[in-house]
C-alpha cells in the first residue's frame, strides 16, 4: 500500500487537473455575489492567500521539498479551494495551478554539492603548476569555483545568526564551508609567494596574482579581489621589503585601487557602489552580508511594543537575502577546465 502522502499528492493532481480542464463549475449567480460584501472580502482575501502560495511555491520549491507536512497541508488548503461552491473559476483555477506545481515530478537538481565541488577541486590542484596558466585562465577558474561554491548556500542558513553560534557547523555548514574556502585561497596564494627563495621569482608571482585580481574585478569576482588582496596584506608578505622594493609601480597602482574598492572602511561603501551597477553574474563578498544581517538581528526586535511582528526588520533581512539569491541564480558562461591548478589546497 502507499504511504498517504503519496496517494494524497496523486488525488491532489487528478483533481488539480480536472479543475483546470473543467470551465463550468458548480456556483451561485453572479450578481447575488456581487452584491454580496461578506463574498466580495472573502475573494479578496482569498487571492491574497493564493497569490503568497503562488510565489512561495514557484521561487521557494526547496521548502515543500523539504518538508513533506507543510506540502501536504498546502494541498489540503488549495483542494478545500477548489471545491469550495462560493468562489469563482478563476480562484478554483489558481488553487488547481499550485497543486499541479506542487506536485509535478521533480527533474532533479542539477546544483553541484559543496563536498563534490572542493573534492573536484583537491583532484585537479597539483595536476599542472601555477606557473603554467595564464593570469585570464586563472582568474577564471577561480572566478568558476567562487559562483559554485556561493550559489549552493541554502537562503534559510541566513537567519538568525547561526555561523555565530556554538553549533555553527550544524546550522550553517554551507556558511561555514563557504568562509573556509575563502581562508584557504587566500592562505594558498600566501603560500605561492613565500614558497620561492629567489627575490624576483617572488616578484614575478605577486605580479601575477595582482593581474589575476584584477581581471576578477572585470568579471565581477569581488570575493576573489579580497581573497588575493588579503593575502597581499598578511605580515609574512607584506614583510618581504626587498620583494616589494622590485616590485612595479603599475602593480603597486593596481594593488592599491583594488584595496579601495573593496575596502570595510564606511561599511564597505565603494563595494556597495560596485555592487549596485555591476549586472549579474557576480561573486560578491559574503563577509559583507553577514556583517549587515548579524547588525539587523542585533539592533532590532522581532516584535514592536504592541506584540506584533516587526515587519520592517523582516524587509530589510528579505532585501539582503533577495540580494545574495539574484547573483547565486546567474551562472557564468565560463568552461570547467580539468586539469587545472587554481590554488586550491
Amino acid at each position: 500500500m502507499p504511504p498517504m502522502e503519496e496517494v494524497h499528492t496523486e488525488r491532489g493532481r487528478k483533481k488539480a487537473n480536472r479543475i483546470i480542464r473543467d470551465p463550468n463549475p458548480p456556483s451561485f449567480p453572479t450578481d447575488q455575489r456581487n452584491g454580496d460584501k461578506e463574498f466580495v472580502i472573502r475573494r479578496a482575501a482569498t487571492n491574497r492567500v493564493l497569490n503568497v502560495l503562488r510565489h512561495w511555491v514557484s521561487k521557494h520549491s526547496q521548502d515543500f521539498e523539504l518538508n513533506t507536512e507543510l506540502k501536504t497541508r498546502v494541498i489540503s488548503f488549495l483542494e478545500e479551494v477548489i471545491h469550495d461552491p462560493e468562489l469563482l473559476t478563476q480562484e478554483r483555477k489558481a488553487a488547481a495551478n499550485i497543486i499541479r506545481t506542487l506536485t509535478q515530478e521533480d527533474p532533479g537538481d542539477n546544483l553541484v554539492t559543496l563536498e563534490e565541488i572542493t573534492q573536484m577541486a583537491q583532484e585537479d590542484c597539483k595536476t599542472e603548476p601555477f606557473e603554467s596558466h595564464s593570469a585570464l585562465e586563472i582568474a577564471e577558474q577561480l572566478t568558476l569555483l567562487d559562483h559554485l561554491v556561493f550559489k549552493v548556500i541554502p537562503y534559510e542558513e541566513f537567519f538568525g545568526q547561526g555561523w555565530m553560534k556554538n553549533d555553527k557547523n550544524e546550522r550553517t555548514p554551507y556558511i561555514m564551508k563557504t568562509t573556509k574556502h575563502f581562508n584557504d585561497i587566500s592562505n594558498k596564494i600566501a603560500t605561492e609567494i613565500l614558497q620561492w627563495d629567489d627575490v624576483n621569482l617572488r616578484v614575478s608571482v605577486i605580479e601575477k596574482w595582482v593581474a589575476v585580481a584584477d581581471i576578477c574585478r572585470c568579471l565581477h569576482n569581488y570575493n576573489a579581489m579580497l581573497e588575493i588582496t588579503s593575502s597581499l596584506n598578511r605580515s609574512s608578505v607584506f614583510r618581504l621589503k626587498k620583494t616589494w622594493l622590485k616590485v612595479s609601480k603599475q602593480t603597486k597602482t593596481v594593488i592599491d585601487k583594488l584595496q579601495k574598492l573593496v575596502s570595510s572602511e564606511g561599511r564597505f561603501k565603494n563595494l556597495r557602489e560596485a555592487l549596485k551597477n555591476c549586472d549579474p553574474p557576480c561573486v560578491p563578498y559574503l563577509g559583507m552580508y553577514l556583517t549587515d544581517l548579524a547588525f539587523i538581528e542585533e539592533g532590532t526586535p522581532n516584535y514592536t511594543e504592541d506584540s506584533l511582528v516587526n515587519f520592517s526588520k523582516m524587509r530589510m533581512i528579505s532585501h539582503i537575502i533577495r540580494e545574495i539569491r539574484q547573483f547565486q541564480q546567474t551562472a557564468y558562461k565560463i568552461d570547467y577546465q580539468p586539469k587545472f591548478d587554481r590554488g586550491e589546497p
